[in-house]
């Protein structure tokens, strides 16, 4: 395997796993964010009394259906996605460890 020579400018081991479990954070954040508005434009196409204030067809309900799911599939896939990477950030910072335990001895 090649290896890269040490500059300067690159960020050490625990800077590059604080950027990785950042950008999960940030990326969950955006997530929620994208909830929160699907959310509120559920909420309301559908009234606060339940009513349908806009007086939709049936068929309008489906397609308003159909988008709404297709959303949230998009963002389950997405937090399974987060969740590969997390769990991948876990085991390399697990091998960083055994690395530096075996140099210690």
């Amino acid at each position: 395997m090649p290896s890269i020579p040490e500059s300067k400018f690159r960020p050490s081991f625990k800077e590059v796993i604080v950027d990785l479990l950042e950008s999960i954070a940030l990326e969950e954040n955006a997530l929620s964010h994208i909830m929160n508005a699907e959310a509120e434009k559920i909420q309301a196409f559908v009234g606060k009394d339940l009513d349908f204030p806009s007086n939709p067809s049936i068929k309008e309900i489906i397609v308003f259906n159909q988008a709404v799911d297709s959303l949230l599939h998009t963002v389950v896939m997405k937090e399974w996605l987060l969740l590969r990477k997390l769990e991948n950030v876990m085991r390399i910072e697990a091998v960083e460890e055994i690395v530096i335990d075996e140099e210690g001895e």
